[in-house]
């Protein structure tokens, strides 16, 4: 393939991805606030005006507006692109690394969920039951079909899910079950494998983070932070730059 249809395949994919990102924002904020995705019309959540079309292009009408309402001047949180180039750069990568076509699809809902998953947990700190059951049991059910085995994907959702869940008992609820149910689709992606080197990698920057944000006093003793995004950065380095720690572990510290 010739560098220049590379560089254009590239951009259809971050295209695509920014739109979906979009899309994938106002349905985690909606449902936060118990609306329908479809009606009304995207608007701003501050003055109510409805947003026109210019206004709603991902990530480049948030620049051209500085972050804020073109009305009303209310402030346009900086993780709506963010979260919108997330989407965007996952499925670019997801297609160039992914070993086939179909994973790479897979490996875009499973972002799509994230980002999904990443907006009700800055906006409202949870993660609803119906993305985590639903997308565990698409993407289980599709890696069945990569894997050729019911058993890979299966113990790669228990494993995932027991490290939250164990997290969860030892700090008595402070880390919420929502998370352990969103590494059951991790899991089965991932495999057992990656799925423990993404906690690992999640908890040192979560742990790192926090730990900034509470010894310069910019978190106080009694809140909380949201999980997911953490998350969702390890499973990024786990699968797009660190899947090989796990067989150089194998082979080079235990010798197998």
């Amino acid at each position: 393939m010739s560098s220049s249809l590379h560089l254009m395949i590239s951009l259809y994919l971050f295209v695509v991805g920014l739109v979906f990102g979009s899309f994938a924002t106002l349905v985690g904020d909606r449902v936060v606030r118990s609306e329908s995705i479809v009606h009304p019309g995207s608007h701003c959540t501050n003055c109510g005006r409805k947003l026109r079309g210019h206004e709603l292009i991902p990530v480049i009408s948030w620049l051209v507006l500085r972050g804020r309402c073109a009305t009303c001047k209310h402030d346009i949180s900086v993780r709506y692109p963010a979260q919108e180039l997330t989407l965007a750069i996952a499925v670019v990568l997801s297609f160039w690394q992914e070993p086939s076509i179909f994973t790479a699809i897979v490996s875009c809902f499973l972002w799509f969920v994230f980002v999904i998953a990443m907006s009700t947990d800055f906006t409202a700190l949870i993660v609803p039951n119906w993305l985590t059951y639903s997308s565990a049991f698409v993407i289980y059910v599709a890696m069945i079909l990569v894997c050729h085995s019911v058993w890979k994907p299966l113990v790669g959702m228990f494993v995932g899910f027991m490290m939250i869940f164990l997290v969860h008992i030892l700090s008595k609820g402070k880390m919420g079950l929502g998370d352990a149910k969103l590494y059951l689709s991790i899991g089965a992606f991932l495999g057992p494998a990656l799925t423990v080197e993404s906690f690992v990698v999640a908890a040192f920057i979560g742990t790192s983070v926090g730990g900034t944000l509470r010894f310069t006093k910019r978190l106080p003793a009694n809140h909380y932070i949201p999980f997911v995004p953490f998350i969702v950065a390890s499973v990024g380095l786990t699968q797009f730059i660190l899947n090989g720690v796990p067989a150089w572990y194998e082979h080079v510290v235990l010798g197998l």
